[in-house]
């Protein structure tokens, strides 16, 4: 039960917005009551909160591979490990595109230190690149990929999966200058 109201949460969400949506509209689409609902999840929030709780796990990851890169090759690796991820969590992508403000809202009340976080990465790059040139391409691949969704929402909606990926991944490694894998 938990599982699909999550799943039907996130559909209204993207359908009618975070802020549209009410717990009745939740509960009414599974033909559950609402106390029902309220026994697996005490607030509209808790729901959001436990959407997204998967891409910080996916945070995590990229950022832990990007401090375990030590070269430019292993920086694009973990941006191409990325891209290939972005499309198990599209249903992320195209809730956070309905409903940006309010993901906003609530990743700041929950997420990671920001400023850390960026620290990290800054140290990550400057740690695995053997110049300055290279690190300000590492940076520049990173944010062409975590800024994807928000500079290309229809696309990454409309376009087919395979060949975002393909591209996304190919112009990554332009940027960093490494070969394209085998």
């Amino acid at each position: 039960t938990r599982e699909r109201i999550l799943t039907v949460a996130n559909e209204l969400f993207i359908e009618q917005g975070y802020e549209g949506t009410s717990l009745r509209e939740i509960a009414d689409r599974l033909d559950i009551t609402k106390a029902a609902l309220y026994y697996h999840f005490r607030s509209k929030d808790e729901i959001l909160t436990t959407l997204l709780a998967p891409f910080f796990e996916l945070l995590d990851d990229l950022l832990g591979r990007l401090e375990d890169a030590h070269d430019i090759e292993a920086w694009a690796d973990a941006l191409t490990w990325v891209v290939e991820k972005i499309f198990d969590y599209l249903d992320f992508f195209r809730l956070m595109g309905s409903n940006r403000h309010v993901v906003e809202v609530c990743l700041e009340s929950v997420e990671h230190d920001h400023t850390e976080m960026h620290a990290r990465i800054e140290a990550a790059a400057h740690a695995a690149a053997s110049s300055v040139a290279e690190e300000v391409r590492m940076i520049a691949a990173l944010g062409a990929v975590t800024g994807f969704d928000d500079w290309a929402p229809m696309l990454l909606k409309e376009a087919d999966p395979s060949t975002l990926q393909t591209e996304l991944t190919a112009t990554v490694r332009d940027m960093l200058r490494v070969s394209q894998p085998i």
